[in-house]
Parts: structure tokens; sequence; C-alpha cells
């Protein structure tokens, strides 16, 4: 019994550890490089000092590998790549995990952290940039989770659907967009190349996909052509989520974008009333998508530089998800679930918040501005901007699984579910209990159980 327990006091001198490997597919972005050349994982474990493991690439494939030792416990960590333009700080490009998703380890909270639990145990952490995936496919669209090209559109718990543009049909929807013409030189250029129209050549529906091309062409006094959409007057929010599954382009001097502008500008001109840039690309900087807002604060032409997000994806090889989640007081915004950043209504009066108006979409593909950093690559062209889908989504006054619209849940919103099943009829936001965007047998189950429970 003394041996016995001698032996166990031995072996609890000893921690329990594990072994970490860490697997990391770099191919879905343009990093490392010549500027931004090491890759490391940085995390709680260090105190989250930088430098943390320092990952390698022995065979050239892109996938970059190392391992660290550590006690038991709960660590939480993220992806970098560092280098001379960020002074080797080991912060230089932050990838973190797509937020709230497998692989957020804490999704309770803010960070898009990625996390292990130790308890003597070794452990595999295999991600692709981008994902939760391992491996970074050919045709890997971000992770994202999309519906991609099938016809289902997935619901959003607490949300129904208002507006949405599939692309499906054989012309572009007229009752859903405008065409902006010209330069814009007289109000809302930027010093661009391009002159929209409204050409079929410039912008057509092709394979389920709104396609906006910029040609390489002398028109009306400029060198390229392109295309400038709105929804102004056929469709118009104040707050809700709107999002965008879109693919841009490579060639420097396109500049493509997702964006929302004030319909009635309550507050005054440009940036009085506001701007809400979901997304944008530089073609000089490939792969570096912004999101960005402007305001009477927070502007170029007061010398203060907007408010503005952003992170590397490989967005000029594969279609992404770009999203802001608008509300009363703030603005969210995410690549493929994956959380950029948030702008916070203060004290600062309409001056800082206009965004208490109703805005309206624009998808654009500029060519050349002021703010260019590199020659437009005229013998890349013709560029285009493709866009699976758009849709936008609001606060539903709904109670899930309320089918019936009477604000009880028994078994008439059982009979109601069943004959909305049985003549295929429209989905009932409330009746889509697990918000996969039908409504079939598993939902009348959910319903059952909720009213049982």
């Amino acid at each position: 019994m003394i041996k016995r327990i001698f032996i166990l006091l031995i072996l609890s001198s000893f921690p329990l550890c594990g072994i970490i490997n860490f697997t990391i597919d770099m191919n879905a972005v343009s990093y490392p490089n010549d500027e931004y050349d090491s890759v490391v994982i940085n995390g709680s474990w260090n105190d989250w000092l930088g430098w943390g493991v320092i990952l390698s690439d022995n065979d050239g494939d892109g996938v970059y590998q190392g391992t660290i030792s550590l006690d038991a416990g709960e660590y939480e960590y993220i992806i970098a790549v560092t280098g001379a333009s960020d002074d080797w700080s080991g912060w230089g490009v932050i990838f973190n995990a797509p937020l709230g998703s497998e692989c957020d380890f804490n999704p309770s909270d803010e960070w898009a952290n990625y996390g292990i639990s130790i308890n003597n145990n070794d452990i595999e952490q295999s991600y692709c940039i981008g994902s939760c995936d391992g491996v970074c496919s050919d045709n890997n669209d971000g992770g994202d989770g999309s519906d991609g090209d099938d016809n289902t559109i997935p619901g959003i718990e607490g949300y129904e659907m208002v507006w949405n543009d599939e692309f499906n049909d054989d012309v572009i929807n007229s009752s859903n967009w405008n065409f902006e013409i010209g330069t814009g030189n007289w109000g809302w250029g930027n010093g661009e190349h391009q002159y929209y129209t409204s050409r079929t050549e410039n912008a057509f529906i092709e394979d389920g996909k709104l396609i906006i091309k910029a040609l390489y062409e002398n028109y009306s006094g400029s060198n390229y052509t392109s295309a400038r959409m709105t929804t102004k007057n056929k469709g118009d929010w104040a707050y809700g989520k709107v999002l965008a599954r879109i693919k841009v382009p490579e060639a420097g001097g396109t500049w493509p974008a997702f964006w929302m502008m004030p319909t009635n500008s309550v507050y005054g001109g440009w940036p009085n009333s506001g701007e809400i840039d979901i997304m944008e690309h530089y073609g000089c900087d490939p792969g570096h998508v912004h999101s960005t807002v402007h305001n009477n604060t927070y502007n170029w032409n007061g010398g203060i530089p907007p408010t503005s997000y952003s992170t590397y994806t490989n967005a000029t090889s594969d279609f992404h998800i770009y999203e802001v989640e608008w509300t009363e007081d703030k603005m969210d915004f995410y690549v493929d679930d994956s959380y950029l950043g948030t702008y916070f209504k203060t004290s600062g009066g309409w001056q800082q918040w206009p965004y208490d108006q109703e805005f309206y979409i624009i998808l654009n593909l500029a060519i050349g501005s002021h703010f260019m950093a590199c020659d437009t690559q005229n013998e890349l062209f013709p560029q285009q901007l493709e866009i699976d889908y758009v849709r936008v989504y609001q606060l539903s006054n709904c109670i899930s699984g309320d089918v019936s619209g009477d604000g009880i849940i028994n078994v008439i919103d059982i009979v109601a579910m069943v004959d909305q099943i049985l003549n295929n009829t429209e989905i009932v936001p409330c009746s889509d209990l697990n918000n996969d965007g039908s409504v079939d047998i598993v939902d009348v189950v959910a319903l059952v159980a909720l009213i049982i429970d």
C-alpha cells in the first residue's frame, strides 16, 4: 500500500500535458509573401505576446506546420503572418476562426479565436485559412456554409427575408435594379476612369449570377466601360442584415464594391448623411477586402480617415459572403460569418450616426481613381464582378412556431403547418423552426416537441 501511494505521489508530480501539432493550409490567401513572409500562431499560452509558435512550409505546398507542448488547460489562439511590413511584430495580418463556427473556441464572446483543451492528450489542429476545414479545395467557397448554386435559401433565426435577388432569370430584373449612367464626375465619382452604361455588354445574367463586366474600350470619351446598379426607390431599408455572395476581379486598377447610400439624405449631401461600404476591393492589393463607414465625423474631406475593417481572403478566385448586420445602435461587419469589426453609435449625434434612415444597395465595378496605388493592367481586361445573390433580412415580429399568427403555440399551428406542407404554400417565417429555408416533417416534429415542452 505504501509503495502504491509512493508511485501515485511521483506520478502526480508530473503535470498533465499534450503535444499540439498545427497544420495550417494558407492556399486560400495570397500570404505569406515578400512583405509578410512568416506564419505564426499567437495564443494565450504566452499572454498573446506574438511569435508564439513559428510555422514552416518545408515542401513548398502552402501548408504550414508547427508544434508546441502545453500543460493541461484551455488555450485560445489566432493565426498571423508577419514580416518587414509590420516591423516583425508578429501581428501583421490576423486570421481568426469564423465567428460562431465550430472552430470558434468561445462563441459567446466577441473574439473569434481558435482554441484547444488539453488533458494529457496530443491534439491535431488542422485548418484552411478562412474556414473550419482542414484542407483548401479547388472549389472552396470560403467555408461559409452558403447555398452556392442550389435553390435553397437559408433562414436566419429571428429574421425574415424582406428582399432578395437570386439572379435566376434570363435578364436583370428592372423591378429591383436601376442603372446609373455616365462617369459620375458631377457628384458620385472618385476620379474614376470608366463610363457606366446599361448595355448588356457591361451587365448581364449568366449561369445564375449577375455579371458586371469592365471593358477596355473607347466610349464617350472614356477608356473603359462598366456598370453601376442600385436599388434606390426599389429596395430601401433602415436596419437589418444585408448580404451578398460575390467574387471580385483581380486586375490592378479594378475597384468593385457592394455598398449602401441614403435614399433621401436627410442630413445633407455626402458625407453628412452617411455611407456604408459592406465590401470594397482594390485590385492593387488582391485579396484584401474592406468594410468601411463614412459620415460627417469620419471621412476623407476633413483629413480624418473613415472607420474601416479589413481582412485577406481568396476573394479573386472564390465566392465569399459579405454582410453588414445593422441595428439602431451599431453595425457589425462579416465575411463568411467571420467577424471583422463593429461601428457603434455614440453620443456624437447625427454627425457620427446618420444611420437612422433608409439606405439603398449599390453594386458597381469602377476602374481607376484618386485612391489607386498602381496602374490599371489593361492587358488583363476584360474583368468582371460576379454576384451570386443579394439578400436583405429584417427582424421578425413573429414567435417561432406560431404558424397561425394568433400569438399562441398549440395544435392549431400543427394543422396550419401540415396544410402549408401539403399544399406547398409560401413559407411562413415562424414555421421554419430549424431555419433551413424549408418547411417539412422536421419542423412538424420540432413544433410538437415545442408544444409538449
